[in-house]
């Protein structure tokens, strides 16, 4: 069963991405980019249509007409029978394979999309398609400097609802998937001191709006883990 919880965090902080206007269209598509692949690394589905036209807005998907895909010509039987959505393949008509043939964009007739850094994005660049900015590859960011990046944002919309759930999300994600060398440096980092104020500041952490995984955790369960211990006792 998908993880909604983790689909609504992502197309909310898209949102407040966007309504903040803090940032560049250029910085606004790394983030997006680093959004779309936290949302990946759990148990989640394709949600970009949540939010299409300001992932289109910023470059971060793109969208051209079906004929336009570098192998139409080649494919164009296969292409005209897209009749609803459809994944497509680098191989668009050969099975699909992580390493070997990974997806490469979608269709929603009438259109093509796909998203920056992509397989099929690379083979627009490649042929001359994309230019300038357009053909330079999103920025890996640190899942803290995302996090903090979102937070600033939602405190700038007394988002606090925001605030909580990614304090809430980043807690459990360091605390499942770094190891204690890796959270004593994150626990060390400026950018968990900033994210950490904020929370202090708007009393975020009053707010339970998590469910599923996002709920805070039980007093009982943050006792078992030092790490979860100090991350919820923000101001103690």
């Amino acid at each position: 069963m998908s993880m909604h919880e983790f689909e609504n965090l992502v197309e909310m902080s898209v949102q407040s991405l966007d309504q903040a206007g803090e940032h560049s269209s250029e910085d606004l598509r790394d983030l997006f980019y680093n959004l779309y692949q936290f949302q990946a690394s759990w148990d989640t589905s394709f949600t970009h249509f949540r939010v299409i036209d300001t992932l289109l807005e910023h470059k971060f998907v793109y969208q051209f007409e079906i004929s336009q895909h570098p192998d139409y010509a080649e494919h164009e039987t296969f292409f005209n029978g897209i009749s609803d959505f459809s994944f497509i393949n680098l191989k668009p008509q050969e099975e699909w394979h992580e390493q070997s043939n990974p997806t490469a964009g979608y269709i929603k007739p009438p259109y093509l999309f796909f998203d920056a850094g992509s397989p099929l994005w690379q083979q627009f660049v490649e042929q001359g398609d994309l230019i300038g900015s357009d053909a330079l590859p999103p920025k890996t960011i640190d899942t803290v400097d995302m996090v903090k990046e979102v937070i600033f944002s939602a405190k700038s919309q007394d988002d606090h609802e925001l605030i909580s759930l990614w304090y809430t999300a980043l807690g459990l994600h360091v605390g499942l998937f770094s190891s204690e060398e890796e959270q004593i440096s994150i626990k060390e980092s400026s950018s968990i001191s900033n994210i950490r104020d904020i929370v202090l500041e708007t009393n975020a952490l009053e707010i339970d709006a998590g469910y599923g995984f996002l709920a805070q955790p039980t007093p009982d369960l943050v006792e078992e883990d030092a790490f979860l211990t100090w991350w919820f006792q923000v101001g103690e």
